[in-house]
């Protein structure tokens, strides 16, 4: 068996969080081999001379990851915090207090807040005694030097050793303690931009819907940068009769086609959107009537010469525009009202034209 599917094998207890008890696995193996190199690097004269403390220390260590698997998750927590706390008071005058053994409480104040599901208060309340115990713990070993003669050397290893394994369990418990939530955040994101853009968009042609052309007409006609503003209203020509001879799906598809074009041919400045029906509005911010009209002119141009196949239909189109200046006097609501008439006048006066 592979030491990942060891440490996420599930646990006996029913109703328990995987969560904790992987992080406690992982975190007991961490400790465990903590513990393993300070001895190592101490050498044999510290099992000589505390056998007991060692051995049942890492003895414990073990009991406590095979523990996982088959007791409560809060009784292997308060199991491990235990045990930290014991390593820590019987270990400082083992290696002293320059090996940075009072640091492993870090650990419990993560555990605490991350892993623990008591109340706030009451996490403020363990908290709070993690804090009087590391108080304590200066107050009485504050500066204790070690009991076991090693080297300078060696002593900065076990430190380092130490500082190590409190630094990779702060990465753990807070990868495997944030994680879950960043994703669901992650999602909430996405699905939020979704829904917003299902809102706003035009299901058939991706374009901007009436909706969100309202918006963005008042939005941009407020805009004090804005030194003009075109709005132009089209009109697919004869569009009713391409639906009654060939159907609606191939109306569908000449809705999508005039999108397209126009998205190739105005540019990402210009905003576009589905009107209603076969209408399509074009807002053309920082732009005057004369450059709109331009812009206009060499759309309608493109989808005239432009050949629409679906299957073995091929449908040639024109599009009648109305062209109106923004005026900040009368409003956005005039200005389509005004890009509209001029789009029933060009419709009276023979269509595939830009009225202006």
């Amino acid at each position: 068996m592979g030491i990942v599917s060891l440490i996420n094998r599930d646990i006996a207890a029913e109703n328990e969080t995987k969560r904790v008890i992987v992080a406690l696995r992982i975190l007991l193996i961490v400790v465990f081999i903590a513990f393993t190199v300070d001895t190592l690097l101490a050498g044999p004269g510290a099992v000589q001379m505390y056998p007991y403390r060692i051995f049942g220390l890492l003895g414990a260590n073990i009991f406590i990851f095979v523990l996982t698997y088959h007791s409560k998750t809060r009784t292997a927590l308060w199991s491990f915090v235990l045990f930290l706390f014991l390593w820590t008071i019987l270990m400082i005058p083992v290696y002293g207090w320059s090996a940075g053994m009072q640091n492993y409480y870090i650990i419990i104040l993560m555990l605490t807040f991350f892993a623990s599901h008591s109340s706030s208060l009451k996490k403020f309340i363990y908290a709070g005694f993690v804090l009087v115990f590391r108080i304590l713990t200066i107050l009485i070993y504050g500066g204790m030097n070690s009991e076991i003669v090693t080297s300078p050397f060696l002593n900065k290893c076990i430190q380092i050793s130490n500082i190590s394994a409190v630094f990779i369990s702060i990465i753990l418990i807070s990868y495997i303690f944030s994680k879950k939530e960043s994703d669901e955040e992650n999602k909430l994101m996405k699905y939020n931009d979704r829904l917003k853009k299902e809102a706003n968009t035009d299901r058939l042609t991706g374009l901007f819907n009436r909706r969100r052309a309202e918006e963005y007409l008042k939005q941009v006609t407020q805009d004090s940068e804005s030194h003009a503003v075109s709005v132009a209203i089209g009109d697919i020509d004869f569009f009713k009769k391409v639906n009654d001879t060939y159907g609606h799906d191939v109306g569908d598809e000449v809705l999508k086609f005039v999108a397209n074009k126009m998205r190739e041919s105005c540019g990402s400045e210009t905003f576009l959107a589905r009107w209603g029906g076969e209408e399509f509005l074009l807002v053309f911010p920082n732009s005057n009537g004369d450059d709109a009209y331009i812009a206009l002119e060499k759309l309608r141009n493109e989808l005239e010469e432009s050949e629409i196949k679906v299957k073995d239909i091929v449908i040639r189109l024109t599009m009648t525009f109305g062209l109106s200046e923004f005026s900040f006097n009368k409003g956005e609501k005039h200005t389509v009202k005004e890009a509209d008439e001029k789009l029933y006048m060009g419709k009276a006066n023979g269509r595939n034209q830009v009225v202006y």
